[in-house]
């Protein structure tokens, strides 16, 4: 009985190390990220510049990150490896705010973009694992990302309005050094395969196969690819468009943690609506509620419009995360979620960002970031109808069991 409690115990703390971990990375990731294209447009770059470079760690991570992410997870030094990579993606946010030259960029960002995008699909699947083992929902862990990102885009925007925009990039590298410490206080069991199933471990050609053959997933990875060729220029320019519109830097930093207001709840109620309704139904929610938000914006745009529209993104965002999570774990063996994760998260997204990068900066330059909207509404129209034309024979509320990555 005492050891049964001390290892209660144990996982308890170990649950909240992976919170604050996340805390610490997708919420340092907050530094930065509202104003990324910003600083690429104060040293002069034009969109399709700025296209090229986000195609740029596209095309490294599509080709880096399902390898990497399977060859880490067979070896029993995951944990360290993981930490390695977080490493060298905070020296290349550090160096990216060192550059004032386009060609220097493209260099920093192949160089960040071969480690930083192998960090998403190792986290989540470390999450999974940890959910399990406690009995917690994945939306337990990732809505501390969401509270990193609340408290600390407000302070980029204060950091920008006093030491500029390349302040920002330090600060991510501070915060994800943080992060990286943080994995020592948890175990090194639920960053690996399970012992017995590395020898099962499905490689990338057994797992495209596993996507392929699986109505349910290849339903979703149509999804993607059209959310990702039509949404990329609202992505990538939808905080320029509120400085466009007249907004501050200090109003854009604002504007970055709306929607993580609203998912601080609706994180936490998305494990519930998961169990409840089923991830595929949960997906299809998320994906027209974000149909009607970009609707919104394209018909009546202002920056009053897209700051309410966040908070609707919020809702969406959160059920997206949670039941893209579910719908990919429960739909694949404990030891095949995390290179399916990354060959979702990086490499199908990826493959389609090359193209949607600079096709999506071409379109701003031309027509303006207003009808990006347009695009982007019928990017997730397409996908919801992918969604629903390859649904499972089945769609059950049945209590969902999240499987091991």
């Amino acid at each position: 009985m005492i050891f049964q409690n001390i290892k209660t115990s144990l996982k308890k703390n170990e649950l909240l190390f992976a919170r604050l971990y996340y805390f610490a990375y997708l919420g340092g990731w907050g530094f930065a990220s509202p104003f990324v294209n910003l600083y690429y447009t104060s040293l002069g770059f034009n969109g399709k510049q700025i296209g090229i470079i986000a195609s740029t760690g596209a095309v490294i991570g599509l080709l880096a990150a399902p390898v990497v992410v399977s060859q880490i997870k067979k070896r029993p030094q995951a944990r360290s490896l993981l930490q390695f990579i977080i490493l060298i993606g905070a020296l290349g946010y550090f160096m990216i705010g060192q550059q004032n030259a386009f060609l220097p960029v493209i260099a920093v960002v192949i160089l960040q973009s071969l480690a930083s995008t192998s960090i998403a699909p190792l986290s989540d699947s470390m999450a999974v694992s940890i959910s399990q083992a406690t009995n917690s929902g994945y939306g337990s862990l990732r809505v501390w990302g969401s509270l990193g990102w609340i408290l600390i885009v407000p302070a980029s925007g204060w950091l920008v309005e006093r030491l500029g925009l390349k302040s920002v990039f330090t600060s991510v590298s501070l915060a994800w050094l943080c992060a990286a410490g943080l994995l020592f206080l948890i175990s090194h069991q639920y960053f690996t395969t399970p012992f017995g199933q590395v020898t099962a471990q499905p490689g990338l050609r057994a797992a495209i196969r596993k996507i392929a053959q699986n109505r349910t997933l290849f339903g979703f990875a149509i999804a993607v690819a059209a959310i990702g060729l039509l949404n990329n220029g609202v992505l990538q320019f939808e905080n320029v468009y509120l400085s466009d519109l007249g907004a501050s830097k200090q109003l854009i930093s604002i504007a970055g943690i709306l929607s993580a207001l609203v998912e601080l709840p609706f994180m936490l109620l998305s494990d519930r609506f998961l169990r409840r309704i089923g991830p595929h139904r949960m997906l299809l929610i998320a994906l027209l509620l974000t149909v009607a938000q970009r609707m919104m914006v394209l018909l009546w745009p202002s920056i009053a419009m897209i700051m309410l529209m966040r908070f609707i993104g919020g809702m969406a965002f959160s059920f997206y995360t949670i039941s893209y999570v579910g719908l990919i774990s429960t739909n694949t063996d404990p030891h095949e979620t995390g290179t399916v994760l990354a060959i979702f998260t990086v490499t199908l997204a990826g493959s389609v960002s090359v193209v949607a990068s600079p096709l999506a900066g071409a379109l701003y330059d031309i027509t303006g970031a207003r009808w990006l909207y347009a695009f982007s509404a019928a990017g997730y129209a397409i996908a919801a109808v992918s969604l629903w034309l390859n649904r499972p024979q089945k769609a059950s509320a049945v209590a969902l069991q999240p499987s091991q990555g």
